[in-house]
């Protein structure tokens, strides 16, 4: 035999020898523990059954075994993927359909995914020490499926105040789908997610990111000491920083009325943004009278369209202080923009002019050549 040949046979012993070593390290992942003949993983994956009976039914099985699942989910969501991890389930996942892989028993490791997902769900279920729990779930809530991540989220969330500091730090993440987690999480704690409230703010106003809706929403979910947050940073000179905070503003209502003064200067703000969250924080905020409704006037007549229309909607809920304004609303019959001519059109309807400056603004669209002018200002002077 030549050396060649010693050579060739050599290698292929090695590769053989390799092949069978991937092969048995593939199948003894698939190996776990069981419970009543069935493996762990079949257990789990009824929590995300279609019907509501059988995720209940399972879930209280599953709380029944805390001495099973407990570290058998642990495990499973504490598990941190390495790239060679990675490279190996591209090889399992490519071998599963196989003829090979299919004796062996070898599984998609998509499935997984969604087995790891419905452990993190299990974790905040099961009567385990709250620690182990945070560094499970803190791997989770960095996954990289979205469900697994989500769901560590909501458990972290049934812990209580103690996950706090794991959420906190999440926002900060350079992932986007990380960040949008740890703010569910934030969202769901509530008033308990209070003492994050300056991450959650800087996280609203760093114009370099997209946000996620809930970030306009978690501070009213926080609660009122939100205002406080929120308003003390007001003062900014960065217009998208400014619009940010004040639409995360409006859903706290009365909270906010400390702030009046400021949403009143913003309504003169040179970006049309601001003005009309302006507007809409002045209205939110309460004590509405005449006075504070005129202010509303001037931008009826802004070049914006935003900030007309977000203008004429909140005079829509404060008809019985916009008569002043009937020759504008008028003018505004003839917008450009659709909406604005039927919600302009809807708050004429609804007055019942008095003075004679009015009444004559009326008189005259009677004679207008737009037909939908005049149908309004009868219906207006019928009426009365």
């Amino acid at each position: 035999m030549t050396k060649r040949s010693r050579c060739l046979i050599a290698s292929l012993s090695l590769l053989m020898l390799l092949l069978v070593m991937l092969l048995g390290w593939v199948w003894s992942l698939q190996r776990e523990p069981s419970l009543d003949g069935k493996p762990l993983s079949k257990h789990l994956l009824k929590l995300h059954d279609s019907h509501a009976d059988v995720r209940a039914s399972t879930l209280e099985y599953v709380k029944a075994h805390p001495e099973v699942f407990g570290p058998y989910c642990l495990r499973l969501v504490s598990r941190q993927t390495t790239s060679v991890q990675l490279w190996m389930q591209r090889f399992q996942r490519q071998l599963a359909p196989t003829r090979v892989g299919r004796k062996l028993g070898v599984r998609d490791p998509r499935f997984m995914f969604q087995v790891r997902a419905m452990a993190a769900l299990a974790i905040g279920a099961l009567d385990l020490p709250a620690q182990d729990k945070i560094n499970a779930l803190k791997v989770g809530l960095y996954d990289a499926d979205r469900q697994t991540r989500m769901e560590s989220a909501k458990s972290l969330v049934a812990v209580g105040a103690l996950s706090l500091p794991v959420l906190e730090e999440s926002i900060t993440d350079v992932s986007t789908g990380v960040r949008n987690s740890g703010l569910y999480g934030l969202y769901l704690l509530g008033p308990e997610a209070q003492p994050a409230l300056e991450s959650i703010k800087n996280l609203l106003i760093n114009e370099d990111l997209n946000l996620d809706p809930l970030c306009f929403e978690v501070f009213c979910r926080i609660g009122p000491e939100a205002a406080h947050v929120l308003g003390k940073a007001l003062s900014t000179t960065n217009a998208v920083a400014k619009y940010r905070l004040l639409k995360a503003m409006v859903p706290l209502r009365r909270s906010i009325y400390p702030y009046r003064q400021m949403f009143m200067e913003g309504l003169e703000h040179p970006d049309p943004k601001v003005r009309s969250e302006s507007a809409r924080a002045l209205i939110a905020a309460g004590s509405v009278h005449a006075k504070v409704a005129a202010l509303l006037f001037p931008l009826l007549e802004d070049d914006a369209p935003e900030v007309r229309l977000t203008a004429l909607q909140l005079l829509n809920g404060l008809v019985g202080f916009a008569e002043p304004v009937i020759p504008v609303l008028l003018g505004l019959l003839e917008d450009d923009d659709k909406e604005i001519r039927r919600i302009a059109g809807s708050v004429l309807e609804r007055l019942s002019p008095s003075t004679r400056e009015s009444k004559q603004a009326l008189e005259a669209a009677l004679i207008s050549e737009n037909i939908f002018v005049r149908e309004v200002a009868e219906k207006v002077l019928v009426v009365r």
